[in-house]
Formats: structure tokens, sequence, C-alpha cells
């Protein structure tokens, strides 16, 4: 190995995370360099300050090299700073994306939070999403009758269970899921080991996705009203699963009565939304669909309405019993029918969800780059499309998710997952959404062409990946879809005769999942990439205790069946799946993924 040096957020080199500020934390770096000295360096008011760093021993430490403590003083709610390691004749900067001869950017240092608090119980969680109408049918009489009404100018539709989905029923098609079938369900979902539920919207709305809420203060009938929604949450919660609820805070539905009250010319409800006589459309809408009026927080009444009052809905599901909020479509929320305040807003409904709740996990919908959002002050995180999923995705399908070739090498790849994860604060990209697929993107074994063997890959990655893993229903037994596209195909029914499920893939979803729920390492450790080739990926997962101990999981995934040859450093490495123990130079088949650990 070539000589290098480290740093990190676990106990080794980061004594504390999230102290006040006016405090200090000691930081420490590793490295076997032939060192002079270290110097840590904290950006401060716009300059940068040299602090000493000295020589330290760790107890349990037992490698070769030497660590090196500095106090690192907490003087702003996010302080950045790097190392300086000093040679013979060079000087080195090691920053979060590693070591350099030049001083990089300052997003590229390493970032301290001060007073931060994450929901660690996310970390510990695996996440299944749930699209409520199309997991299971636990009470059929309170389904959607055929024709019971109206939407978008036609009649509401019903499907068997089962029924293949089709372009017509996109939106009007129900297959009568509920709550109740949830709940039904705990014991299924207990027993492939998830623990964390997010469900998709579950408020009252004419649709079956119901994006488009026509009451936010109660749980939509077909779902089984509020009392499906108490009952669901006291036995989830008794089997020690989290609920996380779907937030759609950049509009609402055309029949929601704020709405109706603003058509009708009542001022108070017209300030709640933004008008336009330029456009068909006399009102800002989500793409400008009219069922979707996008909501406006010029108005204070709107943001205490739906996100910081103490009777919002934001504080009301978590008083009732939710643990957390998704938000659906986080980067839209804003004012005058822009995103303008978008931040400050995120940071308002983050307080008032922590004052109701203290360890609400909150994070956004953020397709795209969702850097600038992630200071720690709003969401925790966010769902990982942009930082993991849909770059992984590309590579092990060799398209992107609207089905456009690629020619994505591992090596881009990788680059592209570091770039984005060292940009974040380390709670901040613990707490990112990690996910492969959704109820708004194609779904991955589709994309992978049904090879049940690349699934398998995808599924190592996302359960050993920084973040929070969510498995989308059914990906666990193979459930595919019919069509090309992501909506409506990729919201085919759960199916619930074991004659219809890949058990195989089951089983070793379950064997993923136990893994990652018993491992630190997965759990809170560092992110390195340690495989970069055209075909074949790898990083490790290290949390280094503040005794020096370390524990350690390598995750390798290939797209295609060549062997890859590897040098696994240091000893032993054990796989956690088979148990075989691995050590030197070897050759594996990496297709299906394998995860190896050491020091547990």
């Amino acid at each position: 190995m070539h000589p290098t040096a480290r740093h990190n957020h676990t106990p080794a080199f980061t004594a504390a995370l999230g102290l006040p500020q006016s405090e200090s934390v000691a930081v420490r770096v590793w490295t076997d360099l032939p060192v002079t000295g270290v110097s840590l360096k904290v950006v401060r008011v716009g300059e940068i300050e040299y602090l000493n760093a000295h020589p330290v021993t760790l107890p349990a430490f037992t490698g070769e090299g030497q660590w090196f403590e500095a106090e690192l003083p907490v003087h702003a709610a996010r302080v950045r700073y790097a190392w300086e390691l000093r040679l013979p004749d060079d000087h080195l900067n090691l920053t979060a994306a590693g070591l350099t001869h030049g001083r990089r950017g300052f997003r590229s240092w390493f970032q301290y939070l001060a007073g931060h608090v994450a929901p660690e119980w996310a970390w510990q969680s695996v996440f299944y999403q749930i699209f409520p109408d199309r997991f299971r049918d636990g009470d059929p009489g309170n389904n959607v009758r055929e024709g019971e009404y109206e939407y978008q100018g036609r009649p509401i539709e019903i499907r068997p269970w089962g029924a293949p989905i089709d372009k017509a029923g996109d939106v009007h098609a129900h297959y009568g899921g509920d709550l109740l079938g949830i709940e039904e369900a705990l014991p299924y979902l207990t027993d492939l080991g998830v623990n964390a539920l997010w469900l998709t919207p579950i408020f009252v709305s004419p649709s079956n996705h119901r994006y488009d809420i026509s009451d936010y203060r109660h749980i939509d009938p077909h779902l089984g009203g509020d009392a499906a929604f108490d009952s669901l949450t006291q036995a989830a919660h008794a089997a020690d699963f989290k609920v996380v609820l779907d937030g759609v805070f950049n509009h609402v539905g055309n029949e929601h009565a704020l709405f109706r009250a603003a058509l009708a010319g009542q001022e108070r409800e017209r300030a709640m939304f933004t008008w336009r006589d330029d456009h068909e459309l006399p009102y800002h809408a989500f793409f400008d669909v009219p069922t979707l009026p996008k909501l406006d927080y010029l108005s204070g009444e709107a943001e205490q309405e739906f996100l910081a009052g103490e009777e919002s809905v934001v504080r009301e599901w978590l008083r009732r019993g939710a643990d957390g909020w998704r938000l659906d479509v986080a980067h839209m929320i804003g004012k005058g029918g822009t995103d303008e305040g978008n931040l400050e807003l995120h940071r308002a409904l983050k307080r008032a969800a922590r004052s109701e709740k203290s360890d609400a996990y909150v994070f956004g919908e953020r397709f795209f780059d969702p850097e600038a959002a992630l200071d720690g002050q709003g969401e925790d995180g966010a769902m990982n499309y942009h930082g993991f999923g849909l770059p992984l995705m590309q590579w092990l399908s060799g398209h992107s998710y609207t089905f456009t070739p690629s020619r994505l090498g591992g090596q881009e790849l990788c680059t592209l997952l570091a770039d984005t994860y060292h940009a974040l604060p380390p709670q901040v990209a613990l707490s990112m959404f990690n996910l492969l697929d959704s109820h708004d993107i194609p779904r991955a074994l589709y994309r992978l062409g049904n090879d049940t063997r690349k699934l398998r890959a995808a599924l190592t990655l996302l359960l050993a990946y920084a973040g929070v893993p969510c498995l989308y229903y059914g990906t666990e037994i193979g459930l595919s879809q019919t069509e090309q596209g992501a909506m409506p195909w990729c919201r085919e029914s759960m199916p619930w005769d074991e004659a219809d499920w890949n058990t195989d893939l089951r089983a070793e979803v379950q064997n993923l999942i136990r893994v990652r729920r018993n491992s630190l390492a997965l759990q809170q450790g560092n992110l390195r990439f340690v495989l970069q080739t055209s075909d074949a990926v790898g990083f490790v997962r290290e949390y280094t205790a503040a005794s020096g101990h370390t524990e350690a999981v390598l995750a390798l995934a290939s797209r295609t069946s060549e062997p890859v040859p590897l040098i696994l450093p240091d000893g032993g490495w054990t796989d956690l799946l088979s148990g075989e123990i691995l050590s030197g130079e070897i050759q594996l088949d990496l297709s299906s993924g394998r995860l190896l650990g050491r020091g547990q």
C-alpha cells in the first residue's frame, strides 16, 4: 500500500460530534508518512489559522504509522478545517477529498457542525417504502367503488389485485391497499429485517397516489381513516418500527378547502397561492398541473398552517404518532410561485418538527444536486438520487433512469459518489436516504434486464453505503414491471402468493439486512473507495473507536462475471454472508456483490 494519511468523524479521529459553539474538540490524524511536523488548519473569518498538532498514542491501535492530535475550536455553526503534513522535502494537504500537494477549496475541507443533533435511530434503520394502494388490502370494505366519484372529468376506476398496470389507470385506478394491510404485514416485514417504513401520502385525496391532498388533517377513509393510522402506528412502535410520512407542502389538491375558498375570492386564502393574469391557468401549480395548485409561503398563514405553527400539519402528525417526514419536491417549496426562501422555510419546518419530537427524521426529495441545502440547519438529509442511486444504477444498467444509453464506467462512478459524499458534513452524509428505485422511477430489477444477479450486486452496495438504506416494496421478492418507463409502470401491486416470489432473492436480502443492522461500521463508519475499474467498484466502511480499534466492512461489486483480481490489505477478511476467510492476493466473482469484514 502507498503511504497515506487519514482523518474522519469516528471517535479515534474526532473525540465528539455536535459540541456547542465556544467549546473545542480533540481531533486526530493518522499517517504512515515520514512527517517532520503536522498542523491543523482552521478557517476563521475567511482566513486560515495554523494550530500545532502533537504526537499521541491510542491503546488498542497496533498498526504502523503515528497519530497526531490538535484542539479544534468550535467557533461557528459550521467549522471547516484541514491538515498540513510536512515532509523533509515536501508538504501535503489532507482534506475530505484526500491528500494533495495543492490546497483544495473550502468545499473539500472537513466540516464540524456545532450543536448538531442527528436522528441516530435512522442510521440504525433499514427503511421499506410503501405505496399504500398497491401493497396489501387489509379491509376490502373500505375500497373505492367503481365510479364512486369523478376525478379530472373521469369516473374513478377499480382494479383487481394483481391486474397489470395500464396507462389509462395512471392516477384513476385503485387496487384497494390500505393501512390495515400494512399492519397485517408487520410480521412479514419483521421477518425480512427492515425496521422503518416510509409511506407515500395517506391523507384524504381523490387519486391513487394521493399527492393531491384534499384534507391534511385526516387519513383517507379508503385507507381506513384516522383509526387505522392510530392502530398502525401503535402496532408498528410495539414491533420496534418507525413510521415516516410523506409531506406534500409544495402544493395542495384543487379540492382542498383552502384552495376552494381562494377561488371563491376569500382574501386570506387567496394570499396562500400565487395568481397570474398572463397564463391560461390563473394560478401557479406543480408543473402547471391544474389539480396541484402551488402554495405561496409569502403568506405567513401558509407557513403556520403547514410547516411551523403550533397546530401545523408537521407538528400534528408527529404528535399523533409519526416519527418523521419525507418532504415531497423539497427543492420547489418557496414564495411567489418560485423556490425563493426555500432554505429558510425548511429550517423553520425542521425547528417545528424537532420541538414536537426531538428525534424526528426529516429528509427532502431533492432529485438533483442537494448540496446547497444540506448544511445541517434544514433537512437532516435528502433522498440520495444524485449522489448514489441514479449513478449507481446507470453504471450497472448501461442507461439512465430515462433509458438513455450510457457508457459510464466504474472509475467515473466512484469519482461522482466520492465527490458528493465528501462535500457533506458527516452527520448529514450518514442521514442521506439511499435508494435504488421508488414510486417515481423505474424498478431496479426491470432496469437491470430482470437480472437478479445484478440486482443482488446493487442491493449489496445499497445496504453497505453511507446513509440510510431503503427498499422499495417488492424488490426483495423480484417484483418488476411490464413496460419501459417510470410512472405508473413501477407501481405494480405486491403479490402475496409465495409461489410468485423469488424466495432465494428474498433470503439473500434478509442476510444483507442482517449484516447491515449488526454492523457499527455500516451504520456510522467512514467511506473510502478502494476499487475502481471500468466494470468493478468497491469501498470500505470503517469505524475506529476511541481506543484505536477499527471495525471495517469492504463492499465489492462488478457488472460482469469475470473474476476480479484483488489484494486484500492487512491480514484476514471474513465473507459476512458465507463465513469464508480470505486474505492476500485473490480473484473473486463480484457479479452478485460481496461483503467482507474485519474487526467485528
